[in-house]
């Protein structure tokens, strides 16, 4: 299992987040070891300070009391006084050994040459009787040892700016630390946000595409495997909604089939029936066959739709230069035994438009709308139907003065077999799939519809198609 590519999207998880808190906790823990190191120094500088200060005081205290010693034996020649002088210069000398290990170099050599002058002193002591000592030597080895003494504050000084410079060193250390520690923090948080998210938003896609009705791109996603097995399983879906919408499609193409063969012996009878061909027939009898030739043209309408809508996605978007206001007029043409029946009040604002696309498609699409408007239309209603330029596009709006939709209806409308709340005023209930092949067949040239709120109280179904290549301005 390597780093980046666990077993599950949780260890991921744990492996982000500790490698985006290792930056800090190294930035801690080397601050940590810098204050440290700061601080032993700067009490070793104390120390170092106040003993050599110490020092030179014991060791100025130690040549006064020994030049004291010194000149009361000279004066008195006791051989008592002369072993103090002795005590007092080992204890000189144990002073002075203890400031050489604290003085700088320089102030070695001076303390060394104190050492061997104050033993001259004290051994001329031990001349015979009537040799006399010249002990004004004294004077220059205590003005020296002050000059010591008080060099001993220098030290005090040099600690200290050693210090100062060490803190200054410590504290570029810590501030490039942490902004290299920062920056790689960033840039982990980044790696791991993107390892995160890849699957996440490939899992997404491919959900978005299925919901699309795309299920030809297979899905693949990356990352831990759990998500790639999950990844798997969408892909099994995938494969089985296709298999499920061929099925289906095979099914409505199937039946659809089998209806128009007994479809075509019912109009072929009722025509034959109408021609008087089998004798001729009364008021009530032509009313009977004139409904079952009306009926007879609705169901195979509504058969159409279904092969229409089996076939779906399967036509091209290539074609011929259809002209718009030709097909409306036929459209219309084939409604006008419905408009006339309901007393409808049909409102058109037609503009000669053209468009790339397949005939029977662009026919059945306008059909199927003015087809709608009007089932939903009540008797002596009004039905709108406009056909203008919008920018590139052209733009065919179809309304009614029926119940309208709801905002809930609108977001379903076109989804297939779906059929509204409100009531259909035709003889003859619909499929639901009259929008559904709408959608299909606009997807299908480039264009897109809409459903909103009609002026006159009910639908206004918009609908936007490329123009042909001759209309582009």
């Amino acid at each position: 299992m390597s780093l980046l590519r666990p077993k599950s999207f949780q260890v991921l998880i744990v492996i982000g987040f500790g490698a985006v808190l290792m930056p800090l906790l190294v930035t801690m823990i080397a601050a940590e070891i810098s204050v440290s190191r700061l601080v032993d120094k700067g009490t070793d500088a104390v120390y170092r300070s106040v003993a050599a200060t110490d020092g030179g005081r014991i060791m100025l205290e130690r040549l006064v009391e020994l030049e004291r010693k010194s000149r009361q034996y000279q004066v008195l020649k006791d051989p008592q006084i002369l072993s103090e002088v002795a005590e007092k210069y080992d204890e000189f000398l144990s002073s002075l050994e203890h400031l050489k290990d604290l003085a700088a170099p320089q102030q070695q050599e001076v303390l060394e040459q104190l050492l061997v002058e104050a033993g001259i002193l004290v051994t001329a002591l031990h001349r015979p009787a009537g040799v006399s000592t010249d002990l004004d030597a004294f004077g220059d080895l205590n003005e020296r040892a002050k000059a010591v003494y008080f060099n001993s504050y220098d030290l005090i000084v040099q600690e200290v700016e050693a210090m100062q410079s060490h803190a200054g060193r410590t504290q570029m250390v810590l501030l490039w630390t942490s902004l290299a520690l920062i920056t790689l923090t960033m840039a982990l948080v980044m790696l791991f946000a993107q390892l995160l998210a890849r699957p996440v938003k490939q899992i997404n896609k491919g959900i978005s595409r299925m919901g699309a009705g795309d299920y030809e791109q297979a899905i693949s996603v990356g990352g831990p495997q759990d998500l790639q097995f999950l990844g798997e399983r969408l892909n099994w879906l995938r494969l089985r909604l296709g298999e499920v919408e061929r099925e289906k499609a095979k099914f409505l193409a199937h039946v659809s089939h089998e209806l128009k063969t007994p479809l075509a012996s019912i109009r072929e009878g009722s025509e034959l029936m109408m021609e008087e061909m089998a004798g001729p027939l009364n008021p009530q009898q032509r009313e009977i066959v004139h409904i079952l030739q009306k009926n007879s043209l609705q169901l195979q309408k509504l058969i159409e739709n279904l092969l229409g809508f089996s076939r779906g996605q399967a036509l091209g978007e290539n074609g011929s230069v259809v002209d718009v206001l030709t097909l409306v007029e036929v459209v219309m043409e084939d409604q006008r035994a419905a408009v006339l029946k309901k007393e409808l009040k049909m409102r058109t604002s037609l503009s000669p438009l053209h468009l790339q696309g397949d005939q029977d498609r662009l026919r059945i699409l306008v059909d199927n709308l003015l087809s709608n408007a009007v089932k939903f239309t009540p008797v002596g209603g009004v039905v709108e139907l406009s056909v203008g330029r919008d920018g590139d596009m052209a733009l065919i709006e179809v309304g009614d003065s029926g119940p309208g939709i709801t905002a809930e209806e609108a977001e379903k409308i076109f989804q297939p077999f779906y059929q509204g709340c409100a009531p259909c005023l035709s003889h003859v209930q619909g499929t639901g799939i009259g929008l559904s092949i709408v959608r299909e067949y606009v997807a299908s040239l480039r264009g897109k519809v809409a459903v909103e709120q009609s002026p006159a109280g009910g639908a206004l179904f918009r609908v936007w198609l490329p123009l042909a290549v001759e209309d582009i301005s």
